[in-house]
Parts: structure tokens; C-alpha cells; sequence
């Protein structure tokens, strides 16, 4: 999509006689290359909506697949070239994913985890004679990359270091694992060097771990990792305890417990009926040599716990412990807490105990809103699931899909808009987001637009922007990127945390007076060819993480049933597992995690079976793709008298009939997922 989106600018503005393109190595990407000269060829044969189209019937000539193992294909290269652009991997580091904020880096290894999955997969199931070409064109790059995601910045610092910082003794077994995940490294290597005699030796051998600028290293070097004393018991006990949303670890002292390092209150996490993953989580980790068994207890009956009881040892020094909410129906408006109480029990070893405050809050929202709702202190935007579009002079904001790093990307549409003219601020082609705040800081906003790195292209005295407002306050306009001297970059493009690096820019907007309740973000073209992919507002709990919050929860009312929908963090069949979570509140019948949905064209029916709300999620095979499936997963106490069906209105619109609705009946975009009663 990315060569799409650029060259087709190209293409309006007649520059088609020749067209350069730095390639580096021309080996690994014969696919971009077809696709450059295709398009160099024909440009009229491409837009956004049919590029899916490439990929599926390169597959199939390449691999001869059928269409529904081609379509498979399709997501795995969409999703490969969007985990990797996500940043130059020469810039990759121990800190580029968030450790504490939104579980980030640990969502980013589950999708490359689900990624080599499903690329492993069907290169099982090719014919030998195909499986060297699967292989090198798509498979190798798919393990080498969930490979090094692995060794560089998910285990090397983020679990191995911080755990040892933690005094747990699991960082001994996750500096086996780099170790293990950099041996590997060169076996993938060596694998692609080997197929087929020898075929393409030496096209891997460019050294590629380790980077400490810009230029290749002299050699791969592994990353650093540290262990602690498997055989000395820590000096605070048995027990380490590691809340979510924090680098500190109880009992004992911690830089990272509180501001004084010592003599620390007990940790704190914090829940909203709002938020994304309906849970937190907490670690329970071995101290040492000592075995132990442990106990959770609660003083508070609404807390749900996902164990009361475990066993740690050396052997197996982990385990985790969420808790939830039972039913937030039976809790009062506002904030409630709980204590939660982590006992510990070790031969020849003190009784030790660690407690935990669970703070959980409690929002009302009207039954009749649809939109994006705030849940731990952020509204978070994909900015394809646009509420409404408005176009002015012809022009529209379009979908590019899979464009940018978490979902897909919009565009004013067609790309130079109406003959490139330009718009003042508010008055442009819009589209409109509703959202639903309950806790703005004193009634200050700050609204960061992800907008894709693209050079000030147009004239001199245009440089590229949009514009960004809330109801009827007065819209902002955002010039993002800043001015260069002729032919040069601006110094925000370089360096580690520059616009290349993180191949994204964030246009901060403030707005201020925005009172507790329902509103609408309004974003408008200025100039043509801007590209937008998120959008997050900070209502007072923002955290610092590299691709933002999770989507926001949506809620949606048809007048017969008021569910809230997840939205996928990407579409295709990388996206995570599914789930049914409690209801938000007495006024939510069903909450839905979207990230069951594996592919667009699935239908996933969810039959609420008896008065307990026990659910049941069937996912029928459809054009040759299934979702997950899912037995009696619980949900609140409330039941429907009705099946309720998620679809994509794309896929199926018109194959029903009249028991279909359109999704903008429901505030959302065409490209959306949407619920019905039937």
C-alpha cells in the first residue's frame, strides 16, 4: 500500500515517464518489485480497494494455492510488511516497545507469534515442490523477523533485564531464551542458504544483529542480558510480586516502588469499567532457590480472580494472577477499592505476606451513545473507523487499507483532491469521530493525530496539514512537518526518535472547556495528500507507548440491544485471541471482544444459551477461512433473547437481506464491524 499510496501521487501530478527506485537488494523483494512495475505499467488497473488482489493471485501462480489459502497469504504479507515497518530495524532496541504501558510489547510478540503460526502453516501444507520458493519469498521472512523480535527488544531487556532488576528469578530462564533465539538466528540463515543445493547461498549473509548506528555491524552480537544468583535467597523472601503498570516488585526496596526507593506503600493498580483488556494482572515470582505455595484473598466479594492458589519453584518460577471485576452491575457509581492479599509458604522459611490495592471505577454511560468511549483516563482512535465522512467538491476522506503501523490509514480522496485546491481550516472534506469522555483534566484535551511521514510535496507557500476540532470550538491547524532547506531534511526526520526512525509523526492539538459527556472530534483536509492512522486523546491517563493505546472500546445501540464493540488492533488473521467480557454496566446487554474475528469475510454467531449468560462462539467456515472457536465463555448474568450476529457489512451486505444493517446505522465506518439482533 505504502509504494501504492506514493507513486500513485506521482501519477496525478503526470510524472510518469520514468520512474527511479532504490531497491538495495533487489533478492529479497522480487514481490515489491513486480508490483512497482505493474503499476509503472497500468496505474489505472490499481486503487486502494484491489491491491488485496495482487498478493492473492501472486500466490496463487507462485505457490499454485487456491484462493482461500491465497487469501491466507494475503494477510500474513500484510501483516510481515507492517510489524517491520513499523520501525527501521537498524533502530530496533531494548526499549522501542513498552513494557508497562497497554502490555505493548508483549502484544507485539503474541502477533508474531500468531504471524509465524499461520506462515508455518501453510508452508506445511504446500507440495515439496513449492515449499522452497514459500520458503524464500515468504515464510523465512516471516521466522527470521519473529525471531529477532524475540531476542532484541521483547526478551533481551524488557523481561530478562527488568526481572533481574526485580530480583525474579525467571530472568535466568529468559537469558537462556536470547541465547537460544540467537543460535537460531543463524540456523534461519542458514536454512534459506541451503535449499534447493545451495540455490541462494550467501544472500543472507548481511549482518543484522546488534546495530549501534546506522551502518551494518562487523558482526552479529548478541544482546546484552543479565542473570541473578539462582542459588541465594532474595533478601525480602520467597515471593516476588510484580503488579501490572509498573518496573517496581514487592517485598523489599525497588528504585521503581515509589520516588524515595525505600520504605514504599504497597502498589496500587487501578481499573475503570471502560478499559480495553478488563483486566490487570498480577505477578507472582520466585525469590530464589525456595519452592513455595501462595494464596490470593480478597476483602471485597466483587473482585474476580483468576486463581486463589498456586505453587512456585525454580522450575517453574512464574505465574500470573489477574484480576477483574465479578459484575459491575452490583458495584455503586465511582471509585471502589479492595485489598488484595498475596501469602506465601516455604519450608524452613517465615510466613510472608504482600498486599495489593485494587482500585476499580465505575462509569456511567447513556444507553443511547454510539461511539468511542473513554476507558483508562484515553480515548484511543483508529482512524479508519471514521462515525461520519463529509465530503466537499467531490472530495472524500478514503480507506487505505492496512496502511500505517496498527490498523489502516485514511486519505483525502481522489489524492490531489479537487484540481489540488486547498481548504481553510474546518472548511474541507471531514470525517467525525464520537467519543464520550467522563474525566477530562479540568476540561483540557490534548489530541495527538499519528499522521505518516510525507514530505512537504505541494508549493512552497502549501505545506502539508489538516485540521483538527472539537464540536464547535474553533479548528486548529496542524502544519506537521516543519520546513527544510531546499533538497534537505528538517532535524526532526533524524536521529533515534526522529519521523524515519519511527516512521510516523504525531501533530499535537490542546483543546481546552471540554466538559464530562458525548462529543465530536472533527478532523478536515487542508492540503492534499495527507495520511492519517490514529488518533488518541489524553483524558488525564495517557501513557507513554510506541503505538499508542489499544482501540478504544465503541459502543454501539440500534434501539433494541446496547453492546460495546473492541475493534481489532489489525484486521486479518494475526489479530489476538477472543473474547466475551462482563458487562460495562446495567445498561449493556453483551460486550464483545472484536479480536475474535479473524478475517473479513467471517461470520462469527454468538448464542447466548441460558439464564446463566454462558455464550457459545461459532465460526462457520467461509471462502475457506474460520476464526477461532470458543466453549462456554462467561459473561454477565444478564441473557438475551436473541442470537446476535457480528459481521462485516462489506463482505456480507445484500446476502441476508433485510436482516442485515447498514453499519453507519451505527456511527461506524463502511469498513467496520458492527452487531445486529436477528
Amino acid at each position: 500500500m505504502s509504494i501504492y499510496e506514493q507513486m500513485s501521487l506521482a501519477v496525478e501530478r503526470e510524472a510518469t515517464r520514468i520512474w527511479i527506485l532504490n531497491v538495495g537488494d533487489m533478492k529479497p523483494y522480487e514481490r515489491e518489485i513486480e508490483f512497482f512495475t505493474n503499476l509503472g505499467w497500468d496505474a489505472t488497473r490499481w486503487n486502494p480497494d484491489n491491491l488485496d488482489s495482487f498478493i492473492s493471485s501472486w500466490a496463487q501462480r507462485e505457490f499454485q494455492v487456491s484462493p482461500a489459502v491465497a487469501a491466507t497469504v494475503t494477510d500474513i504479507v500484510g501483516n510481515l510488511t507492517r510489524f517491520n515497518s513499523r520501525r527501521k530495524p537498524e533502530l530496533l532496541n531494548s526499549t522501542t516497545f513498552s513494557v508497562i504501558s497497554y502490555r505493548e510489547a508483549e502484544r507485539v510478540l503474541d502477533a508474531w507469534a500468531t504471524l509465524k503460526n499461520a506462515s508455518t502453516n501453510v508452508y506445511n501444507n504446500l507440495s515439496a515442490d513449492f515449499k522452497p520458493a514459500f520458503f524464500q519469498l515468504v515464510h523465512h521472512p516471516v521466522i527470521a523477523s519473529a525471531n529477532l523480535a524475540n531476542m532484541v527488544y521483547t526478551l533481551s531487556y524488557f523481561k530478562n533485564n527488568i526481572r533481574a532488576s526485580q530480583a525474579r528469578l525467571s530472568a535466568n530462564g529468559l537469558a537462556d531464551n536470547v541465547e537460544t533465539f540467537f543460535e537460531e538466528d543463524y540456523n534461519i540463515e542458514q536454512q534459506y542458504h541451503t535449499i534447493l543445493d545451495g540455490k541462494w547461498d550467501h544472500m543472507m549473509d548481511q549482518t543484522h544483529v546488534g546495530y549501534y548506528y546506522w551502518q551494518q555491524p562487523m558482526a552479529n552480537t548478541m544482546p546484552p542480558v543479565t542473570r541473578v544468583s539462582p542459588k541465594k535467597q532474595v533478601l525480602a523472601g520467597v515471593m516476588r510480586i510484580a503488579p501490572e503498570g509498573t518496573l517496581g516488585a514487592w517485598p523489599g526496596d525497588n528504585p521503581n516502588q515509589c520516588s524515595m526507593g525505600y520504605n514504599c506503600p504497597p502498589p496500587t493498580v487501578t481499573l475503570d469499567n471502560f478499559d480495553t483488556f478488563g483486566t490487570r494482572y498480577i505477578d507472582v515470582g520466585s525469590g530464589g532457590p525456595s519452592p513455595f505455595t501462595f494464596t490470593v484473598t480478597s476483602n471485597a466479594t466483587w473482585v474476580k480472580l483468576s486463581q486463589t492458589e498456586g505453587s512456585v519453584s525454580p522450575a517453574a518460577p512464574e505465574t500470573r494472577v489477574f484480576a477483574s471485576v465479578n459484575d459491575w452491575s452490583e458495584l455503586p457509581a465511582g471509585t471502589s477499592s479492595a485489598t488484595l492479599t498475596f501469602k506465601a509458604t516455604a519450608l524452613n522459611q517465615q510466613p510472608l505476606s504482600v498486599s495489593v490495592i485494587f482500585t476499580v471505577t465505575k462509569n456511567t454511560l447513556p444507553s443511547t451513545f454510539t461511539g468511542f468511549v473513554e476507558g483508562a483516563g484515553v480515548i484511543s482512535i483508529e482512524a479508519a473507523h471514521t462515525t461520519r465522512n463529509t465530503s466537499v467538491s467531490g472530495v472524500s476522506w478514503k480507506v487505505l487499507p492496512r496502511y500505517g503501523r496498527t490498523l489502516s490509514a485514511i486519505t483525502p480522496w481522489p489524492h490531489l483532491g479537487n484540481n489540488e485546491a486547498n481548504y481553510t481550516a474546518g472548511a474541507g472534506p471531514s470525517v467525525e469521530y464520537d467519543f464520550y469522555n467522563f474525566n477530562p483534566m479540568s476540561g483540557n484535551l490534548t489530541i495527538t493525530t499519528y499522521v505518516n511521514p510525507s514530505f512537504n510535496a505541494g508549493e512552497k507557500d502549501r505545506p502539508i496539514g489538516f485540521a483538527v476540532q472539537v464540536d464547535s470550538q474553533t479548528p486548529q491547524a496542524l502544519y506537521f512537518f516543519p520546513p527544510a532547506v531546499p533538497g534537505g531534511f528538517p532535524a526532526a526526520w533524524g536521529g533515534n526518535d526522529g519521523f524515519a526512525a519511527n516512521n510516523i509523526i504525531s501533530a499535537v492539538a490542546k483543546v481546552t472547556g471540554v466538559t464530562p459527556g458525548p462529543h465530536t472530534l472533527k478532523i478536515s483536509m487542508i492540503e492534499p495528500a495527507v495520511v492519517v492512522e490514529k488518533i488518541v486523546i489524553n483524558t488525564g491517563a495517557l501513557m507513554p507507548s510506541y503505538l499508542g493505546p489499544p482501540e478504544s472500546l465503541i459502543n454501539a445501540f440500534d434501539g433494541l440491544i446496547n453492546v460495546l464493540v473492541s475493534k481489532p488492533y489489525q484486521l486479518g488473521p494475526m489479530t489476538g485471541v477472543c473474547g466475551v467480557q462482563s458487562p460495562a454496566s446495567n445498561d449493556l446487554d453483551l460486550v464483545v471482544s472484536h479480536e475474535a474475528v479473524l478475517i473479513a469475510s467471517a461470520i462469527t454467531i454468538l448464542t447466548l444459551r441460558d439464564e446463566l449468560g454462558s455464550a457459545k462462539v461459532e465460526t462457520p467456515e467461509l471462502t475457506g477461512h474460520s476464526g477461532p472457536r470458543f466453549d462456554d465463555v462467561p459473561r454477565g448474568r444478564r441473557a438475551l433473547p436473541k442470537p446476535i450476529t457480528i459481521f462485516d457489512p462489506a463482505s456480507v451486505m445484500g446476502k441476508v437481506g433485510a436482516k442485515i444493517s447498514s453499519a453507519r446505522d451505527f456511527g461506524m465506518g463502511e469498513d467496520g464491524w458492527t452487531v445486529v439482533a436477528l
